[in-house]
């Protein structure tokens, strides 16, 4: 086992390890694999969102993204969903114009919020369709999918097909969602949350 660069304190050596990366290319060599079109090829998606691409996002949040796929793997398709009409990754190349709301579509949405509330858009209709976990690029990962969700979510004796975060131990919080696809609460969730302004999945 490689050791790590960040050294463990000897007071958290039995509690902590470091993890191999699964993916070894270079930073440059995965964001460039993430700026290309991946197609969907089973449930093991990570999708996420930033409006003007991968190569636009704040360093951190590339870092995280980088971190994702080293420690995911080449099983797991990870999209960066964009707004650039010319993007391979342009979400309205995943999910038809039908399913979101006549405001993302046509790019008439303002306002500071405009990014996170086009990933509202997007988060439920990607699940619904595809499956896989939805992050937003601010989250650091850690710990591998499998051991956070995905193994008990594609386990056909476990009943469970959604994992999301509880808040406040009243809602659940939308920034790590992860679904089987055609899951119906997803569904039903996705419609709550565009609220009329789009037609029903």
């Amino acid at each position: 086992m490689q050791e790590s660069q960040v050294p463990i304190p000897d007071e958290f050596r039995s509690d902590l390890h470091y993890v191999e990366a699964l993916d070894t290319r270079s930073n440059e060599e995965i964001l460039d694999s993430l700026s290309e079109h991946a197609p969907v090829t089973s449930e093991k998606n990570v999708w996420t969102y930033w409006h003007s691409g991968v190569r636009s996002m704040p360093a951190w949040c590339q870092r995280n993204v980088v971190n994702w796929v080293r420690l995911s793997g080449p099983s797991w398709s990870i999209r960066i969903l964009d707004n650039v009409p010319s993007s391979p990754n342009n979400a309205l190349n995943w999910v038809s114009a039908g399913l979101l709301p006549e405001t993302f579509v046509k790019g008439t949405m303002d306002g500071p919020y405009t990014g996170p509330h086009s990933a509202d858009f997007l988060r439920g209709a990607c699940l619904f369709l595809y499956g896989g976990v939805w992050m937003d690029v601010g989250i650091i990962l850690i710990r591998r999918l499998e051991n956070i969700c995905w193994r008990q979510l594609e386990d056909p004796d476990s009943p469970f097909e959604v994992s999301v975060p509880w808040m406040y131990g009243t809602v659940m919080a939308n920034h790590f969602v992860a679904s089987r696809k055609g899951n119906p609460f997803i569904k039903r969730w996705s419609q709550q949350w565009d609220c009329g302004l789009v037609g029903p999945l």
